[in-house]
């Protein structure tokens, strides 16, 4: 995948463009990265391992994803990735908006399916295992959904959107389950760690502190740190510095400016703190980052 591709990740707007929205990536652990904050998007990603482990927080549960499996991530939903250990692994990821599907809100199929699961009233498996059952059905929808992306054939349009068809309804068929309960506590939940992290993305580049972060959601500062950290798994310090360290490794590969310009634009005028932390994650300097990934 390229750099410029993975950090689009990040953002809510709209994967592929107006015409297709639909995109595929491929990403390599720890070629450029190994970690990938939590996030959430509108459309639905499908995650593929083709090569080693990886670590994934989705919904607030944790994953210990392995070659072969397959990862459904339903729209809206909060997750994030890293490295397993110094295991390298290789995946490729599919997103794509559900107007691909449901040009007619009115007809059957978003009555009946899409639009009760885009609303999450239909339990959907997280990771789909090489053991499971109609496994192999499955992982060939999932490979000709790639390819054609990839190779783009004539008329590939029409066939990708047929794939798609193919692909839920097999995950209708024999995967999702209906469900109809209430589930306001966790709700509520998500809904306020969405709101912290859309903060922290629309505010990165500029001083944020714990104070304002939990007034923003009604907490006490004591309150909020526990509650950050016991669902994202790391304080709230950390993960603010993890999401400008990804933008700044962005910039470092992608831009000419200067480390103390890149300091400074992802909100941290301490160069050598600026330093530290990132030397902490990544092992090197920035300098070093920017000329050993140049090389490649």
């Amino acid at each position: 995948m390229q750099r410029e591709e993975f950090m689009s990740l990040k953002e809510t707007g709209q994967k592929g463009d107006f015409l297709l929205p639909y995109l595929v990536c491929k990403t390599v652990l720890p070629d450029f990265y190994t970690t990938f904050p939590m996030h959430w998007h509108k459309e639905m990603e499908i995650v593929y391992l083709e090569e080693g482990e990886l670590d994934e927080c989705i919904d607030l549960e944790s994953y210990h994803i392995k070659k072969g499996d397959i990862v459904l991530i339903n729209p809206c939903v909060l997750h994030s990735f890293k490295q397993h250990e110094d295991v390298r692994s290789v995946f490729k990821t599919i997103l794509f908006d559900f107007n691909m599907l449901t040009g007619n809100n009115t007809d059957a199929c978003s009555i009946k399916y899409f639009t009760p699961l885009i609303e999450g009233r239909y339990i959907s498996p997280i990771v789909i295992s090489p053991d499971s059952a109609h496994y192999e059905e499955l992982l060939g929808t999932v490979k000709n959904l790639i390819d054609l992306y990839c190779t783009k054939p004539a008329f590939f349009e029409i066939k990708l959107r047929s794939e798609l068809y193919d692909l839920f309804y097999i995950l209708f068929k024999y995967y999702f389950i209906p469900d109809f309960h209430e589930t306001t506590i966790k709700d509520n939940t998500t809904k306020s760690i969405k709101t912290i992290l859309d903060y922290i993305s629309e505010n990165y580049m500029k001083p944020i502190t714990i104070d304002e972060l939990a007034d923003i959601v009604r907490l006490s500062k004591h309150y909020f740190m526990r509650f950050f950290k016991k669902y994202m798994g790391m304080t709230c310090i950390e993960y603010i510095n993890d999401y400008r360290l990804n933008v700044a490794t962005n910039l470092l590969l992608t831009t000419d400016m200067q480390i103390t310009e890149i300091s400074e634009s992802i909100g941290i005028t301490n160069l050598s703190y600026f330093n530290r932390i990132f030397k902490k994650k990544y092992r090197m300097t920035p300098k070093e980052y920017r000329s050993s990934v140049h090389k490649i």
